[in-house]
C-alpha cells in the first residue's frame, strides 16, 4: 500500500500526534484547488512517511459549501456507526525491540497502551485525537500454507466463534498495568 488518507476534525492537533507522538516525518505537501475548481475551495494533502516506505496522510479541506460544524465524528469507525475497535490504522515494525521503544515512546507521551500477543503478531494500540485506534505492530513468525489452509477454510465458515477475544494488557502513562480479558 502506498498510502492511507484520512480527514481529521482538528489538522493541528493531528498532525502534532502523528509527527510528535507517532514519530512520524512530513515529507510532501500538495496543495490544489479542490475538485470543481476554485469555486469549490481547496485542499491539502499532507504526507508523513512511516519509516517503512509507506505514507500516512492527512486532508486539510478548504471546502465551500460543506460545513460540518462540531457534531461530526471523523473518526473511521464510529464515524459510521461501528464499535471504536473494528477499523483501524496499523503500522508496522522490524522486531518486538522496536514495538518496545514505540510502547515507551507513547506512554511518555502520555498515551494509554494496549498490547495484545496474536498467534503471528505482537500489537500495540493507542487512540489518535479523533478516536481512532492506531497501532503498531510485528511479526513474531511468517505466516505459512497451514495459515493459508486455515484461511481458506474460515472464509466460508459461518458458524459463530467458539474462541474469545485476546487477552491484553493495558499501560497506563502513569505506569499503572492492567490486565484485560480482551483486547481494549
Amino acid at each position: 500500500m502506498h498510502h492511507l488518507a484520512i480527514t481529521p476534525r482538528d489538522f493541528e492537533a493531528s498532525h502534532k500526534f502523528y509527527t510528535e507522538v507517532m514519530g512520524f516525518e512530513l515529507v510532501k505537501i500538495v496543495k490544489r484547488q479542490a475538485m470543481g475548481g476554485p469555486d469549490a475551495g481547496w485542499t491539502k494533502h499532507v504526507f508523513y512517511s512511516t519509516g517503512d516506505g509507506g505514507f500516512f496522510v492527512l486532508w486539510e479541506l478548504h471546502l465551500k459549501g460543506i460545513d460540518h460544524g462540531d457534531d461530526w465524528d471523523p473518526s473511521i469507525s464510529t464515524g459510521v456507526g461501528l464499535p471504536w475497535w473494528v477499523n483501524h490504522i496499523a503500522f508496522t515494525v522490524k522486531d518486538l525491540e522496536e514495538l518496545e521503544a514505540k510502547k515507551q515512546h507513547l506512554l511518555a507521551q502520555g498515551c494509554k497502551v494496549s498490547e495484545v500477543v496474536h498467534e503471528f503478531i505482537t500489537s500495540i494500540y493507542t487512540k489518535d485525537p479523533d478516536g481512532n485506534m492506531v497501532e503498531f505492530t510485528a511479526d513474531t513468525r511468517p505466516l505459512d500454507q497451514r495459515d493459508i489452509d486455515e484461511a481458506f477454510e474460515l472464509l466460508t465458515d459461518n458458524s459463530p466463534a467458539v474462541l474469545p477475544d485476546y487477552p491484553g494488557t493495558v499501560y497506563l502513562p502513569d505506569g499503572r498495568v492492567i490486565e484485560s480479558v480482551s483486547s481494549e
